[in-house]
């Protein structure tokens, strides 16, 4: 599901759910009639205002939540891949085997997140051969000939991206193990089923009307939960990140090496 373009994968998620809903509202109304549930409309209509109210509410923050928290994770990112190209760049201020050295660990850094780190779920094996190509990049560093005054200078910048990228990279994970809790699952899945069931007591004359808005409801709720889903998943969801960003700086690789 997370393999396919999002609109194809809401579909495959909402459709069942509505057609589930008008089913079971469809076997409710055959059973009892609407005469008698319009006796409880005037309650039923003031119970149902009072939970639609508070259930949107909890929902629309809920999706600025996970919103703003996907849009930090992306932008984590991208200051990860900018962070090594810069620390690209900056290489061709070192001596020659200092500068093939440590370009030759960030592409590794790179082809490494990309490949595997990215697709591949969170594991002892992965986090092993992370920490040796992240130690590779450091020791790159410390085999720096520091002779000159103006390679000082550049040197110390230059861990202090180091370090930025380290960070990036750090928050990066943070938000690929960040979730939802179960508690706050519990209120938006049990919220949404108590607004849906709200809709088979009023008793409409015509059925066909009734089952036109509950499955529009039905279908509007299913896909903000499947949205708060698919964001809550930062990485794997079906509106997931792409490492396009770090996909990028191979092409900027290439074109400096070439100014080199």
């Amino acid at each position: 599901m997370n393999n396919l373009p999002w609109i194809l994968s809401s579909i495959l998620v909402v459709l069942p759910i509505i057609l589930a809903s008008l089913l079971a509202l469809w076997f409710f109304r055959k059973r009892i009639p609407a005469e008698a549930l319009r006796k409880h409309h005037d309650v039923t209509g003031f119970t149902f205002s009072i939970i639609g109210v508070l259930y949107s509410v909890i929902l629309g923050f809920t999706v600025i939540n996970v919103q703003e928290r996907h849009n930090s994770a992306e932008e984590t990112v991208h200051t990860e891949a900018t962070m090594i190209v810069d620390l690209y760049r900056d290489a061709d201020y070192f001596d020659p085997a200092s500068r093939a050295e440590i370009r030759n660990s960030l592409r590794n850094y790179v082809d490494y997140v990309i490949h595997e780190e990215w697709s591949q779920p969170q594991n002892e094996t992965r986090r092993l051969k992370a920490d040796a190509i992240l130690q590779a990049i450091w020791n790159s560093y410390q085999a720096v000939d520091l002779q000159g005054e103006m390679t000082k200078i550049w040197y110390g910048q230059t861990v202090s991206k180091l370090d930025r990228l380290m960070n990036a990279r750090l928050a990066r994970e943070f938000f690929s193990w960040d979730r939802l809790s179960s508690m706050m699952w519990a209120v938006l899945l049990s919220g949404a089923i108590i607004t849906v069931c709200f809709m088979f007591i009023f008793g409409l004359e015509s059925l066909f009307m009734q089952m036109l808005m509950t499955g529009l409801l039905v279908g509007y709720l299913s896909f903000m939960l499947y949205l708060v889903y698919s964001l809550d998943h930062v990485f794997k969801g079906a509106y997931h990140i792409t490492p396009q960003a770090l996909e990028e700086t191979a092409i900027i690789f290439d074109r400096l090496d070439q100014q080199t």
